[in-house]
């Protein structure tokens, strides 16, 4: 190596690192990640939630499906109970993380665990699916960028973490920036394909802790097969055992 060249890269060092380590972050969008960070935050204040949802269920070309349920949130704990129609009253899903779940149906009067490859699929024939329902935190998966800021409203897209497992490759959010929580929610494939779109609508509080009245999911590859959940009830850090998130607890 020539000396004049040695000087030049000594001269240089400092340039170099410093072009290296921009590139390194050159896709990295701190307000982003910092608005994912606070949503996740504003979606999990609670210590335990408790909800009765009426639902609809609208597959194409078939008549609406009305159905009842109870749930039971905890941490990343989630209990869920059909109480109608009666052939499905009794039928429970225990959600204890993203990849332990497991669902007690009466009519067999076992317990089974849902094998994570079909955890993306729907959830007892709704257009949501068990990773719909429990996944609650999103920044430790995503990172986002700003794609619009308005007064009222940020809209965020999240892409997943190098090395992370996620259902969806791309998210996009709409924010309500009053409330710090998602409106709409749009969900794609690792192919880039828009697969489904959720909203969350009538947003109410108890405290620092808020709820969508209204939460909808259409799911796109299905011709528009659709789910709606209504809330009718709706308790917050309410003593909740940790039995209740049990497997021995479905059988009761």
């Amino acid at each position: 190596m020539s000396r004049i060249f040695r000087s030049w890269l000594s001269a240089s060092a400092p340039l170099l690192a410093a072009a290296l380590l921009w590139a390194g972050h050159a896709n990295a969008d701190p307000p982003g990640d910092k608005a994912l960070k606070g949503m996740d935050e504003a979606m999990n204040r609670a210590k335990t939630q408790y909800y009765e949802y009426e639902v609809v269920n609208q597959e194409p070309g078939k008549p609406e499906k009305k159905m009842a349920l109870k749930v039971w949130m905890k941490g990343e704990k989630r209990l869920t109970e059909f109480t109608a129609p009666a052939d499905m009253k009794g039928t429970k899903v225990l959600i204890l993380s993203p990849t332990q779940m497991y669902v007690y149906l009466p009519a067999f009067g076992k317990i089974r665990r849902i094998a994570s490859h079909v955890t993306d699929q729907g959830f007892m024939g709704l257009a949501f699916s068990q990773d719909d329902l429990a996944n609650q935190s999103y920044a430790p998966l995503y990172d986002a960028q700003v794609a619009s800021d308005a007064a009222a409203e940020m809209k965020l897209v999240a892409t997943a973490k190098s090395g992370q497992t996620v259902p969806h490759g791309k998210i996009e959010f709409k924010i309500a920036k009053d409330k710090n929580l998602p409106t709409e929610i749009k969900y794609f494939n690792a192919a880039g394909n828009h697969v489904k779109t959720e909203t969350r609508a009538t947003y109410d509080c108890q405290g620092n802790v808020c709820s969508p009245q209204e939460l909808k999911m259409v799911d796109h590859t299905k011709g528009g097969h659709w789910t709606k959940m209504v809330r009718k009830a709706w308790k917050v850090n309410e003593e909740m055992s940790d039995d209740l998130f049990s497997k021995r607890s479905l059988e009761k």
